[in-house]
């Protein structure tokens, strides 16, 4: 079964979008904890 051009040009958009929403937010979190890492408002992350 074969998909329309219109149909597969609107699925490869809206994956884009969601990826490239995704990768902001990541970039926007880890440029947050950097900077308070940087500032010391923060310090090393201790687990356990």
């Amino acid at each position: 079964m074969a998909v329309p051009w219109a149909m597969t040009m609107w699925m490869a958009k809206m994956v884009w979008v969601a990826l490239s929403g995704w990768v902001s937010s990541c970039l926007t979190v880890a440029d947050e904890v950097a900077g308070s890492l940087r500032t010391g408002d923060i310090g090393a992350f201790h687990v356990g």
